[in-house]
């Protein structure tokens, strides 16, 4: 029942369904036993949370219209109300069975092995109730949908109201129940994540490998093989107790400098830096500490989160960069900044929502005293700009989305930068950042995506002029058929635009600007095996004549060998044109790189990596290699692994 129940419940809040309901027997004559939603379709006809149609079809490719919604929404609701209710009756009842044969007077025998036998009922139905935990989010959206189908509900006949109030009563239920026995209302989940790797020099010279992060694992220039081998290790803790939640982290991984993977955000001020994690100190930091609310205002939805928490708008705007490619961890993949303070999120009708936030950053440091997730503006890389850093002390902003019927979504966003402190170049203590990103599905084929923006640098309430183009265009087009994937992107970004954002990569450099670039990607499914992809960049200075200022080309393939083993090769060739990159020279980066992933199960994960580097081209002065001339090159390879537990 639990799972039958868990299939509707993503099936209504996808409104992946078109009919209202499904009809009683074992399935619809038009839903092909190989459809891949043959077995959710029959099961939830099996369970009669509806009936289909009068013809006894159940039409999977008619649209939905509300009042079938609504009639799903409420037939889903009846169905949860039925399961929890249900199963909270027999515990109670199994309960009071087992206290009075337990509990009987003197002279009395008890059949011990009957009172265990109901004991081991009362247990089972516990842990199918304690497994419906994870419902707790759907049912908060189920709530926020029944205010959105207020109307046909109460058409209906629904008295919506304690429809609400039931679901919030199921949803604290199931809470008190998260943990199990004993355990009240904390959850304490984790991950153990060991990272480990070494460098070896190639015949070239200045000195070791340099990845495609960047990073080196010597020591020094000179260091290579056993000498530079390197362990990073790391234990997160999530604690969640009802609306609460916290992240507690221990590691020797970043907060230390620039050893380890130095901190989740910085890119160019890392890059020639090693791991070294042999001198890391073990670091204590609270990732997350925040606590929610979900309720109605002035007749909107309205969710509220207040504590540590992470941020992000769009990879124009604000989103952290991955700095990490050879380790994966939610806490550092996830593209999100902390921010201390609040954040609102309002729901108008079905297609409007408006988050606002406010808040305090770079407050995330560890007991090494070093940050965690620094906001840093004005450390991408380009021709004209490359400033000392601006590091916000607070931010703040909106973002306001509308869908554009089912295919389409509009977001406008606004961000506020402000910093304790003057920056130099320019002089400013503030950064303001517009976007307006667009994206709509013209067929199950075509996607478009488009988008612009503008930061502007201030000094208090003063503009600050900078650049010669403080804007962003882009827009692109992708393609879908079969086993082939096409994306092509088209973008304009200012030398003077700047955003702490994920836009680009190429080599070890993020967030290129002064730069008209133009992108195509490209992936083919040759079997259920084997997939290949390929991809070509091409970009011209703007505010100069100096075209091809970057060029890269790519392409690998990902092998799945049996069920456990899988392998995947890539290569990548990136040309910049003299003077654009502040490591001088005309740089030219080559890697090669080979993957082994072993399945070990749903918790468990390892990962070995081999890289070879041969980099040519650096300049005078190169963050990379230190003193050497024009014309100085890196050679050289590296292995990396990482070995992660969930529990």
């Amino acid at each position: 029942m639990n799972k039958t129940f868990k299939y509707a419940m993503s099936v209504v809040l996808s409104a992946a369904m078109v009919t209202p309901a499904f009809a009683q027997g074992s399935n619809f004559p038009d839903v092909a036993d190989t459809h891949w939603a043959f077995e959710a379709v029959a099961r939830l006809k099996k369970e009669g949370i509806a009936t289909g149609f009068p013809d006894g079809t159940f039409k999977g490719g008619r649209m939905m219209t509300r009042y079938e919604m609504a009639s799903l929404l409420y037939a889903l609701y009846m169905n949860l109300k039925n399961v929890t209710d249900g199963l909270g009756a027999q515990i109670t009842a199994l309960e009071t069975k087992v206290n009075g044969m337990s509990n009987q007077g003197p002279g009395t025998t008890v059949d011990n092995t009957e009172v265990q036998a109901l004991r081991d009922s009362v247990s089972q139905l516990r842990k199918e109730m304690s497994s419906m935990k994870s419902w707790g989010d759907d049912i908060t959206q189920m709530k926020k949908m029944s205010s959105t189908y207020e109307k046909e509900l109460s058409t209906m006949g629904v008295d919506v109201e304690s429809m609400k109030k039931d679901l919030s009563d199921i949803n604290s239920r199931l809470k008190k129940l998260e943990g199990g026995a004993g355990a009240g209302n904390v959850k304490i989940t984790g991950d153990a994540n060991f990272f480990m790797g070494a460098g070896f020099k190639g015949s070239m010279p200045y000195g070791s490998d340099i990845n495609s992060d960047g990073r080196r694992f010597a020591g020094s220039a000179g260091g290579a093989g056993i000498d530079s081998f390197t362990v990073l290790h790391e234990l997160g803790l999530n604690i969640s107790a009802s609306n609460v939640v916290a992240d507690l982290v221990v590691t020797n991984m970043i907060g230390n400098g620039n050893t380890g993977f130095g901190d989740q955000s910085s890119t160019t001020s890392l890059n020639g830096t090693a791991y070294n994690g042999n001198t890391n100190a073990t670091n204590v930091y609270l990732h997350r500490l925040y606590a929610t609310l979900n309720d109605g205002l002035a007749g909107l939805n309205f969710d509220a989160k207040i504590g540590r928490q992470g941020l992000k708008l769009g990879s124009f705007v604000l989103q952290r960069p991955d700095t990490t490619t050879f380790f994966a961890n939610d806490r550092y993949d996830n593209g999100e900044y902390t921010m201390d303070g609040a954040s609102f999120k309002f729901a108008f009708g079905a297609n409007t929502n408006l988050n606002l936030f406010l808040g305090q950053t770079g407050n995330n440091a560890g007991t090494s005293g070093n940050f965690i997730q620094p906001i840093q503006i004005g450390e991408p890389q380009s021709a004209n700009f490359n400033p000392a850093n601006m590091m916000p002390s607070r931010v703040m902003g909106a973002d306001l989305g509308f869908k554009i019927g089912d295919k389409g979504h509009l977001g406008l966003s606004f961000v506020d930068f402000d910093s304790n402190t003057m920056a130099n170049t320019p002089t400013s203590n503030r950064l303001e950042v517009y976007g307006a990103d667009f994206n709509y599905a013209l067929s199950s084929n075509i996607g478009l995506t488009a988008g612009t923006g503008r930061s502007q640098f201030k000094a208090g309430s003063s503009t600050v002029s900078f650049g010669s183009k403080n804007t962003r265009t882009n827009f692109g087009v992708n393609w879908t058929g079969g086993a082939l994937g096409i994306d092509a992107m088209y973008s304009e970004i200012g030398d003077g635009y700047v955003a702490p954002g994920n836009w680009s990569k190429s080599a070890i450099y993020h967030n290129l600007n002064d730069l008209k670039s133009t992108s195509v990607n490209a992936h083919y499914m040759v079997s259920d095996k084997l997939s290949v992809h390929g991809g070509f960049v091409k970009g011209d200075q703007l505010s100069t004549t100096n075209k091809d200022a970057v060029k890269t080309t790519m392409f690998g393939a990902d092998y799945k060998i049996n069920s456990n083993w899988t392998l995947n090769a890539n290569y990548e060739d990136t040309k910049f044109k003299g003077g654009f990159v502040v490591d001088g020279g005309a740089p030219q980066f080559k890697f090669t790189t080979l993957g082994f992933g072993y399945d070990m199960g749903a918790n468990t994960m390892f990962k070995l990596f081999w890289q070879g580097s041969d980099i040519t081209g650096l300049g005078l002065g190169s963050s990379l290699i230190g003193s050497a001339g024009p014309g100085g090159a890196i050679k050289g390879s590296q292995i990396m692994a990482q070995f992660s537990v969930k529990f």
